[in-house]
């Protein structure tokens, strides 16, 4: 029996037609006749996709798929290629954006973050490669620092980490040499951007640099070896519900003479205390404690990547390679936020489950806040996303991308 061509299988290039739209617009492609630039970003994104423990065997079990007379050399020297690296990073851009056009964005309610990009940012780290050289004995794991955005959930790879001499290279050093300019992204004048890092962000000379030179804001956790003066004591609007769980709100000025604001609040769930760092003195208390929440969103996305896409370890050796497979995962996980909604859309197709499992989740928090007599801010209420995708939707997809089958069986299949 004749295997079908994955290119043309109808699951497959409606789940690519996104990526097709937007390569027809980068700059960074070339006329490659041995692996065309398209093809490239479709294997490099099937690999993703596609259960397979290493870039040989996903070659050996796949490529006769895709129709491609390709030799395992070919692929793997194109990883190498900074060329495709910056089509692979350039592709996710503008997948990013078409991403953020078809979400429904939760902070679109908040008139006060209008003229905020709202980002989550963390590292993660991959196994090393199986040609990865040992160093001090062991092969040291590869690691890249990513970040989210909060309004349309799409995915980009901020850097790479340095591991020139250091093992694990500490979130700070990644910022400044992505610097302002790098967090901004695509922010347009006038417009801010607020960032939720955990403590390893913390560098409160940095933090003025980027507010002052780029208008890019942090929020963070604050760390108790941290010395500071209190400057203000602020007032709490408790009048607004936004602000239910703000326990204080003061200015502080650091050591090093910066101007900050501590925000003190009650989980209504335990009642345990959060206290929050932020460069960022006009927003809501409640708001800016809510988005620091939320970027436990990024965590998820990192379980997903790790446990659902099973990419648990370096593609190649090579840096490039390394930062091609993180624009690679990039550009999965953001495909599948897409043709989600489009499921949903069309199809009405939902994650029932996870819906369920997150309204029990704030119906209990209630239930506690109000035994404990704590308040809820209305955050919890207004702001209400999927931020994961099922195991059985990375499943289905995985069946349906080589049957020849339209998108509506596979969402027929998932209700």
């Amino acid at each position: 029996m004749a295997q079908c061509n994955l290119l043309n299988t109808k699951v497959f290039r409606e789940f690519h037609k996104p990526l097709i739209e937007v390569f027809s617009t980068c700059i960074q492609k070339r006329v490659c006749p041995e692996l065309p630039d398209l093809k490239w970003l479709q294997l490099g994104i099937s690999r993703v996709l596609l259960d397979a423990k290493s870039g040989r065997g996903f070659l050996q079990q796949y490529s006769p798929w895709f129709k491609l007379k390709l030799c395992l050399q070919t692929f793997f020297a194109s990883l190498k290629s900074k060329r495709r690296l910056a089509l692979a990073s350039e592709a996710n851009d503008k997948l990013a954006l078409k991403v953020a056009g078809k979400i429904v964005d939760p902070l679109a309610q908040f008139e006060e973050l209008r003229k905020f990009h709202v980002y989550a940012g963390d590292g993660h780290w991959h196994g090393a490669s199986a040609h990865d050289e040992r160093k001090d004995g062991r092969k040291w794991a590869a690691g890249h620092f990513y970040t989210l955005n909060m309004r349309s959930h799409a995915l980009t790879h901020l850097e790479g980490a340095d591991q020139e001499g250091r093992k694990h290279e500490h979130d700070m050093r990644a910022l400044k040499r992505a610097g302002w300019k790098g967090l901004r992204r695509n922010a347009r004048i006038g417009e801010k951007v607020l960032i939720a890092w955990d403590s390893a962000s913390i560098d409160f000379g940095f933090w003025a640099q980027c507010k002052q030179q780029g208008g890019v804001y942090f929020i963070s956790r604050w760390k108790e070896n941290l010395a500071c003066e209190v400057f203000d004591c602020l007032p709490v609007d408790s009048n607004n519900a936004i602000n239910h769980g703000v326990i204080s709100e003061q200015q502080i000025i650091t050591n090093d003479q910066h101007l900050m604001r501590r925000i003190v609040c009650e989980d209504p769930e335990n009642g345990k205390i959060h206290t929050f760092v932020t460069n960022e003195m006009t927003l809501s208390a409640g708001i800016l404690a809510k988005i620091y929440r939320m970027r436990w969103d990024i965590e998820k996305v990192f379980d997903q990547i790790k446990n659902a896409l099973r990419e648990q370890k370096a593609w190649a050796k090579s840096k490039t390679a390394k930062f091609v497979q993180a624009q690679m995962i990039c550009m999965a996980h953001n495909l599948c936020l897409l043709v989600e909604k489009e499921m949903e859309i069309h199809h009405g197709v939902t994650n029932e489950a996870e819906e369920e499992r997150r309204n029990g989740r704030l119906k209990e928090m209630k239930k506690a806040a109000k035994a404990a007599g704590r308040k809820c801010s209305s955050v919890y209420d207004r702001v209400r996303r999927l931020t994961k995708r099922s195991v059985k939707f990375f499943r289905s997809l995985r069946t349906f991308l080589f049957l020849d089958e339209d998108l509506w069986q596979m969402a027929a299949y998932l209700r």
